[in-house]
């Protein structure tokens, strides 16, 4: 076996490995050297960019152990393979050697919010905003009370009323939170003049957050305002989403779910992009990859299952399905009931499977939610032209019809869907 490794020969390791495992009577150390050899030869993986990135910095944290960004960095690459109690370790450690450095803050507070560690995220911005006033970390610092539903500062204490363009970069992400909270109280006009603040001299995240705002809240404002999205992967996303180009899509958010590893987001968008563009295997694959790293996330279970219904894998579903619960009627709660309909069409279990989505359908409707409702619908009518009902043909056509015109990229590829399957039983 030495003889083998020394030379390069791995066949020979491998061969003389055999005979000793199956002939015995030698040392303790060839046994062990044996058994390791025929591991590698039968069970060695490809070694990935994540495994090599980790190794890497270890190498550089025994020489430089006092570097911050190191340890935020492998605190990330930890993230990425899902070694949550590994991660937070390390992140701590950077917090600890730079508690005020806004990188290595807003890293962490991510991480703890990620592992819904709300105290512990809260405690560390907190810290190092009392210190001293950095307007990204007050910010960070505002972003986390809200969601962990803590009592908020007065905002006007931390806006400057007369700012230059230069210095509005330093406080966008103040403005947009600002913007936010009068957006949800309802203000739209306050709201509308924070956010022009913000999106001035915008930071990334501004950029990203608003796309959303656009896209949602207030389209009006589109036409007048004028960003750099393509500084965002999120928003990139999402615009060639919109515009239908799914392989600059697909392409955007794989790059998004390595830049964001905390956030259960892009694998959700991503998995339900896969699925409703007819790439069902893909959606499997990318939800799997999430899974990995938040292997409690309900919403990344419920995209799997529907992935894998689509692609027909209704054994793979089963192992899954009874993570998704109906409890108090939020939008999720309904996603969770028009799988189940999937579900059920797929075990043949018709009645039960229609029953589910006209409820689903009917919740999104009364909701006021038109494109969640027509996406429902079209998956609805999917499973009734799958199934080969006596229904499916009047089903399906009026979803068709219904649908007709609305410019959500979801019901666009879910109408083509439909269109694409009824299409050959039409011409029997």
């Amino acid at each position: 076996m030495g003889a083998g490794i020394i030379i390069g020969d791995n066949q020979l390791s491998h061969n003389m490995a055999a005979f000793i495992a199956d002939r015995g009577g030698v040392d303790t150390l060839s046994i062990k050297l044996a058994d390791k050899i025929l591991n590698v030869a039968h069970n060695a993986e490809p070694v990935s960019e994540v495994d090599v990135r980790i190794s890497k910095l270890r190498k550089w944290l025994l020489e430089y152990h006092r570097s911050a960004i190191g340890w935020i960095e492998l605190s990330r690459a930890f993230t990425i393979k899902g070694q949550k109690e590994k991660a937070k370790r390390a992140a701590m450690i950077a917090l600890q050697l730079a508690p005020h450095d806004r990188y290595i803050v807003r890293c962490g507070v991510r991480l703890f919010l990620h592992l819904n560690d709300f105290d512990r995220a809260f405690y560390y911005v907190n810290k190092a905003s009392k210190d001293h006033f950095d307007p990204w970390i007050k910010a960070t610092e505002i972003n986390v009370a809200i969601i962990s539903e803590r009592k908020l500062p007065d905002m006007k204490k931390f806006l400057p009323r007369n700012i230059s363009h230069n210095e509005l970069f330093d406080f966008s992400e103040l403005f947009e939170s600002s913007g936010s909270l009068e957006l949800d109280a309802g203000n739209d006009k306050k709201a509308r003049k924070q956010f022009r603040l913000a999106w001035e001299n915008p930071s990334d995240n501004v950029i990203t957050h608003a796309e959303w705002v656009l896209r949602n809240r207030l389209p009006g404002m589109r036409e007048s305002t004028v960003l750099k999205f393509d500084r965002s992967l999120e928003a990139t996303t999402w615009i060639k989403y919109y515009e239908l180009k799914i392989d600059e899509a697909m392409s955007t958010a794989r790059e998004w779910e390595l830049e964001e590893p905390y956030s259960t987001y892009p694998f959700n968008v991503g998995s339900c992009i896969a699925s409703n563009a007819g790439r069902p295997e893909l959606g499997v694959d990318i939800a799997k990859r999430g899974l990995l790293i938040n292997p409690d996330d309900v919403g990344l279970y419920n995209n799997l299952c529907y992935a894998l219904l689509r692609a027909g894998d209704v054994p793979g579903a089963s192992k899954h399905i009874s993570r998704l619960k109906i409890k108090d009627g939020t939008d999720r709660d309904i996603f969770h009931q028009a799988t189940l309909g999937l579900y059920a069409f797929r075990k043949n279990n018709v009645d039960e499977g229609r029953q589910f989505y006209l409820e689903a359908i009917t919740r999104f409707k009364q909701k006021g939610k038109p494109d969640l409702q027509a996406s429902a619908l079209l998956n609805y009518a999917l499973a009734e032209v799958e199934a080969r009902t006596p229904e499916y043909p009047e089903i399906a056509n009026r979803s068709l019809k219904v649908t007709e015109g609305l410019k959500d990229p979801n019901v666009i590829l879910l109408r083509k869907q439909l269109q694409d399957k009824l299409n050959p039983l039409q011409q029997i």
